[in-house]
């Protein structure tokens, strides 16, 4: 029971601070920036969790409690490969599914002499069938290599292009496979001056950038994502932090 007051009365908090800093700007794209800045002033990760992949650290980056929008860049748009890099996965697992029955057969069939091959590794002097089992099982240890990297990188390439996407679309009543999506992924940068009190505790004026995303997708229904923040950068160069 304390737990839950607590939790209620952490996102009241955070309601409530993001309204104040609504009331010190205006401007569409303030209610998220504002709940932002309430959320990594409180480490609230869990509130982060639903709408950004970095945080704005106190202790690293400072404070932030009022600020003013001064520009937003048009929205950019990229096509979304989900379709093809998703296809691109199952095919390297099914590649690797076959490798590996293909690697069993092999291992069944040279029997016993596999067992001298695996002993005396890939530079040991062997003769007849098992100089030949040598060959071909290390060539094969070689191809599995190959494989499993292709697996590899095509799961890290279709997490890579689907993080954003999954955050953007996401809805626990209603769960949206975006694998068998195509769509856009629209971006566009928001420009705010703030003061910022810095972990020293000084007050100092900063020009932000932060990147907005969300996801558009086509498929049995079109889906309009909301907004994630996926990126936030001193106007000087400095970032923020991944959010973990």
């Amino acid at each position: 029971m304390f737990r839950s007051r607590l939790s209620t009365a952490r996102m009241l908090g955070v309601s409530l601070t993001a309204l104040t800093l609504v009331a010190c700007s205006g401007g569409a794209e303030q209610p998220i920036l504002s709940q932002f800045f309430a959320a990594s002033r409180l480490h609230d990760n869990t509130t982060l969790g639903g709408f950004s992949t970095v945080a704005f650290e106190p202790g690293t980056h400072g404070i932030i409690t009022a600020f003013t929008v001064t520009n937003v860049t048009p929205e950019q748009r990229k096509p979304l490969a989900l379709k093809t890099l998703a296809k691109a996965q199952d095919d390297a697992r099914a590649e690797d599914a076959a490798f590996t029955k293909r690697k069993d057969e092999y291992a069944n069939q040279a029997g016993e002499a596999l067992e001298r091959v695996v002993k005396a590794g890939r530079t040991g002097k062997l003769k007849g069938k098992d100089a030949e089992v040598q060959v071909g099982w290390f060539k094969l240890v070689d191809e599995g290599v190959a494989v499993a990297r292709k697996v590899t990188d095509a799961r890290r390439t279709l997490a890579a292009e689907s993080a954003v996407v999954d955050l953007s679309v996401a809805d626990p009543r209603n769960p949206v496979d975006t694998k068998k999506y195509d769509g856009e992924l629209v971006s566009k940068d928001v420009t705010i001056d703030a003061p910022v009190k810095t972990p020293n505790g000084q007050t100092v004026q900063k020009t932000l950038v932060v990147t907005l995303q969300r996801a558009e997708l086509k498929g049995d229904r079109p889906i309009t994502g909301r907004w994630i923040i996926t990126g936030i950068k001193d106007a000087s160069g400095s970032g923020a932090t991944p959010r973990s």
